[in-house]
């Protein structure tokens, strides 16, 4: 995670934002219940805060060993049609983001209508600091 994004989280923390730490074995136990391999990026969010997010932005992710909400949106949305090489960042209500975590991992828009990939950013990390911007943005 890059440091502007650590700025963020420190100047607009609020207690109960995040769920807190999560170890390597839950992270890994997560990724065995999708089939996947989570990139470096998003692993470092995981092992830094688990899941949630601030001004309103909540990424989804895992919450300990017995709990993953990356996990659950995930299996809820490949019922729907999602491929297996997205995992579920955050729901939109519409549409949700996904990671990508095959080739390029990239953060995809995807809605259970149109069934549509639409590339959004390039990198967890690109989409974790503009989500966060602009919820900054509009929550002051």
């Amino acid at each position: 995670m890059n440091s502007t994004i650590v700025n963020m989280i420190n100047e607009y923390f609020e207690e109960g934002d995040f769920s807190g730490a999560i170890s390597d074995e839950d992270i890994e136990k997560a990724e065995r219940a999708l089939a996947v391999h989570f990139p470096l990026e998003y692993k470092a969010f995981l092992k830094s805060y688990g899941s949630g997010g601030i001004c309103g932005v909540e990424i989804l992710g895992v919450e300990g060993s017995e709990y993953a909400s990356v996990v659950e949106g995930t299996e809820r949305y490949r019922k729907l049609g999602l491929p297996n090489k997205y995992i579920v960042i955050e729901n939109v209500d519409e549409f949700v983001y996904c990671l990508n975590t095959v080739e390029g991992y990239q953060v995809v828009r995807w809605d259970d209508t149109s069934k549509k990939e639409v590339i959004r950013y390039s990198s967890f990390d690109e989409y974790l600091q503009d989500s966060f911007q602009e919820a900054i943005d509009n929550w002051d």
